[in-house]
């Protein structure tokens, strides 16, 4: 009774290159950054490998986390207002529209000017001098 199940284990056991294929399809998602965003510009990505330009599609949340401070009342914030998932080897930045996003790249291809990314970190705040 206990060969025929031996037997079917081996025969569904898988070989190595399936489990690297396997592998290989996993993809994993992490934060790669955080980025204060200018209002009314959209997020565009350009790939230097495909010499492509697209624009990246921005996922919007409605949810309004609450979080009491020191003195107990509490304090609406919304961590998650707004998502996307990028390719972090494709340079990302922002612009008006698709027309000025092809714009911005032909100056930084010829060498006009020096980054495309043109988003700003939070926490940096704004300095004078």
């Amino acid at each position: 009774m206990l060969e025929p199940l031996i037997k079917n284990s081996e025969a569904k056991s898988t070989s190595k290159p399936e489990i690297e294929h396997v592998e290989n399809e996993k993809q994993e998602w992490k934060l790669i950054g955080s980025y204060l965003r200018t209002r009314g510009l959209k997020l565009y990505a350009y790939s230097s490998s495909k010499d492509d330009l697209e624009e990246v599609k921005v996922k919007y949340s409605n949810t309004i986390h609450l979080v009491s401070d020191d003195n107990g009342m509490l304090k609406a914030i919304d961590l998650e207002a707004e998502k996307a998932v990028v390719c972090s080897s494709d340079i990302h930045f922002e612009a008006l529209n698709y027309k000025s996003a092809a714009k911005r790249l032909m100056k930084y291809k010829h060498g006009l000017i020096k980054e495309l990314c043109n988003l700003r970190e939070p926490g940096n705040g704004i300095s004078f001098w």
